[in-house]
C-alpha cells in the first residue's frame, strides 16, 4: 500500500509539473532613455563638468539619489504594469557608467527584482553609454559585446557603441538584444542624417551576421534611435518594416509604426509633434507568432505622473532640468515595451 501510494504521489506530481511546462505566461522588454544619468564625480576623461555639485546645475548627491528613484520607480510601475513576470530586460541610454547602473538597481523601488547591469564604456565625446538590466532569474547572460561606429569619411566622429547581448531567455531560448543610441539631430538634418545612416548599416550588418549563423534566431533591437519608424534610416537601411508582409521579406518588424502614423502617439514630443524616437525593433518569427516568443502588444509607458502639469510645456514629460532649473522630474522621454506571451 505504501509503495502504491508513494507512486501515486509521483503520477500527481509528474503530471502537475507536465501541465506547468505546457502552459504560458507573459512578460515585458522595455527601452528607456533616462536623460543624463551623471554621478556627481569628476572623471577627466568625459565632458561631465555640468553635473559636478559645482557645475552649472548643481548637480549635488541629494538631485542624484533623486534621479536614481525617480528612474527606480518607473521600472518598478512598468513591470507592475505588465504583470506576469513583469520587465525580464529593459535597455537605458545616457547613462554615464556602470557605477551609476550599480546604484540604480539597489534603489528601494527596485532592489526586490535584483537586477543585473551591464554598460561597455564607449567613445561618445560626452561620456554617455547605452546600458542594460536583466532579472537573473528568467535571463542567463551568455555575451555582452560592444559594437563601435566607425565612419571612414568622418574618423574623428565618436559616439555610442551599440551593446549586443546574447542571452538565455527562461532557460529555454537564446535570444539577442541589441542596444543603440544613434546620432542626435544637432547641427541639422544634412549633417546629421548620414550619421544615423551609418549606424542603422552597423546595425543591419550585426543582425545579418546573426542571422546568417541561424536564420530563426530572435531578435531585439532597441534603443533611441533619433530617427523615426518613418525614417530612411529605419525603413530603408535596417529594414525594419511596417507591416508582417514586407517584415517576412526583411526579417525585421517595427511595430511603432503604426503607433506613431495611425495613432498619433510617441515617446518624444518636439513643438508639440509627437514621433518615436524611441523603438524595440523584432525579428519576424517573434512579430508573427512562430517561435516561443509571441508580442501581443507594443506600447509607451505615458502615464500621468510622467507628465508634466503646468507652464508652456504642460503634457511633455516631466525632466529632471528645463535648462538649468532643476524640476525634480524623469526624462525628457517615455519608456517603450513590449507585451509577449512566452509559450513552454
Amino acid at each position: 500500500m505504501k509503495k502504491i501510494i508513494s507512486i501515486l504521489i509521483i503520477c500527481i506530481a509528474l503530471s502537475t509539473y507536465l501541465f506547468a511546462q505546457k502552459g504560458s505566461y507573459t512578460f515585458g522588454v522595455a527601452f528607456y532613455n533616462i536623460e543624463n544619468l551623471f554621478d556627481t564625480i569628476n572623471d577627466p576623461n568625459k565632458n561631465d563638468e555640468e553635473f559636478l555639485p559645482d557645475g552649472i546645475k548643481k548637480w549635488t548627491s541629494d538631485k542624484y539619489f533623486k534621479k536614481l528613484d525617480n528612474i527606480a520607480y518607473v521600472i518598478d510601475q512598468l513591470n507592475k504594469n505588465i504583470g506576469g513576470k513583469g520587465v525580464v530586460f529593459i535597455g537605458l541610454s545616457e547613462v554615464e557608467n556602470i557605477n551609476v547602473l550599480k546604484d540604480l538597481v539597489k534603489r528601494e523601488h527596485i532592489a526586490k527584482y535584483r537586477y543585473i547591469p551591464i554598460l561597455i564604456e564607449g567613445p561618445d565625446r560626452r561620456g554617455v553609454d547605452v546600458g542594460f538590466l536583466f532579472r537573473p532569474d528568467y535571463f542567463k547572460l551568455i555575451k555582452a559585446e560592444a559594437k563601435n561606429l566607425y565612419i571612414p569619411e568622418n574618423p574623428n566622429f565618436k559616439t555610442r557603441n551599440q551593446l549586443v547581448i546574447k542571452g538565455l531567455l527562461f532557460e529555454q531560448d537564446t535570444v539577442f538584444v541589441i542596444v543603440n543610441h544613434w546620432p542626435s539631430r544637432s547641427g541639422g538634418e544634412k549633417r546629421s542624417a548620414p550619421l544615423r545612416a551609418a549606424a542603422a548599416q552597423l546595425c543591419r550588418n550585426t543582425v545579418d551576421s546573426i542571422l546568417a549563423v541561424n536564420s530563426n534566431a530572435q531578435i531585439f533591437i532597441m534603443g533611441d534611435f533619433n530617427d523615426t519608424p518613418t525614417n530612411a534610416s529605419i525603413l530603408k537601411i535596417l529594414k525594419a518594416a511596417p507591416t508582417l508582409t514586407e517584415a517576412k521579406k526583411t526579417n525585421l518588424y517595427n511595430p511603432y509604426y503604426d503607433l506613431q502614423e495611425k495613432k498619433g502617439l510617441g515617446s518624444y514630443a518636439y513643438n508639440d509633434v509627437w514621433s518615436f524616437l524611441d523603438q524595440i525593433i523584432i525579428t519576424y518569427n517573434i512579430a508573427a507568432c512562430k517561435s516561443n516568443i509571441c508580442l501581443k502588444n507594443a506600447c509607451v509607458f505615458n502615464k500621468p505622473f510622467l507628465l508634466q502639469t503646468e507652464g508652456n510645456f504642460a503634457g511633455y514629460p516631466l525632466r529632471t532640468f528645463v535648462g538649468n532649473n532643476f524640476m525634480g522630474g524623469y526624462s525628457d522621454h517615455f519608456p517603450v515595451y513590449l507585451l509577449l506571451e512566452y509559450k513552454k
